[in-house]
């Protein structure tokens, strides 16, 4: 039993809900209206989930880089000292490099070179 308001426009809006409830016709297209809602919300987390997760995966990406970066680094400046004292001009280079695989030349330059004079040149 519906209870009875003194309101005219919740009265319309009773008489629109059961109006709706006895249509099998408007049922379905609120069914059907439903599930698309459901599925744009869902296709919209998804798409969200996914720039979330691409952001965060490049950013992840990006430090690990920069720790691979440094991590070739320490070892290439190590192998550097068994020269004594290393240019600034080399040092600079190193510092500043950010290929990854030119440090691992470098580092197997370095190690195979026999005079500071004969890596300068290499690198």
């Amino acid at each position: 039993m519906q209870e009875v308001f003194d309101d005219s426009y919740v009265e319309q809006l009773q008489n629109f809900i059961h109006k709706i409830k006895g249509s099998r016709e408007m049922e379905v297209r609120f069914m059907i209206f439903e599930e698309m809602l459901r599925e744009e919300r869902e296709e919209g987390y998804a798409e969200g989930f996914a720039e979330g997760y691409a952001e965060e995966f490049v950013k992840v990406f990006a430090e690990v880089l920069a720790e691979g970066r440094s991590v070739l680094k320490e070892p290439l400046l190590l192998c550097l000292k068994r020269f004594g004292d290393i240019p600034d001009e080399i040092l600079e280079q190193v510092q500043s490099q950010q290929d990854m695989e030119v440090l691992k030349n470098w580092i197997q330059t370095t190690v195979r070179s026999k005079k500071l004079e004969e890596l300068a040149r290499k690198m």
